[in-house]
């Protein structure tokens, strides 16, 4: 089994790779990796790679089979580029010539039945969970709550 899990962002990549790294008692760059733009932490122990929409990509021109790869999961899909798109489009082609190959693609708040058209019928889960409140707070929230006061005098205070 090979699995690549893409992210739209590097600090995603990476910062999923190492949490999943860590949940499982490994360091990274061993069964669990990572490749992104002029960095990579794979080995040849490597069969969970995070990896972005861009360095998978790169990987299709080189290798349009995506070989070794038996699983790709392109999570965050909703969040719709020209890479994304482009990379959705290959990944639907490629599914024509490897029907071994698993595409899972996940989101929160993706429509899920015009992907799976997109796909050519493909089945869909739902997983329910919950929403939660989110508050905006600023610099000026954080000082009112906990009663810091700044220091007019300090080289980095301005103003």
């Amino acid at each position: 089994c090979y699995v690549v899990c893409t992210q739209p962002r590097r600090i995603s990549a990476i910062g999923v790779s190492e949490r999943v790294a860590d949940e499982r008692g490994e360091q990274i760059g061993g069964v669990v990796g990572y490749s992104v733009r002029m960095e990579s932490r794979v080995s040849q122990a490597t069969c969970l790679q995070f990896c972005t929409t861009g360095v998978l990509l790169r990987r299709l021109e080189n290798d349009a089979d995506l070989s070794g790869a038996t699983h790709i999961v392109v999570d965050e899909v909703h969040e719709r580029g020209v890479e994304s798109d482009f990379l959705l489009l290959a990944l639907r082609d490629l599914c024509q010539r490897r029907r071994e190959l698993k595409v899972i693609l996940m989101s929160a708040t993706m429509d899920k039945d015009l992907f799976g058209r997109y796909l050519g019928g493909a089945p869909s889960v739902t997983v329910p969970g919950r929403t939660f409140p989110v508050k905006t707070f600023f610099l000026e929230d954080a000082l009112r709550v906990t009663g810091h006061q700044l220091d007019p005098t300090a080289d980095w205070c301005v103003g």
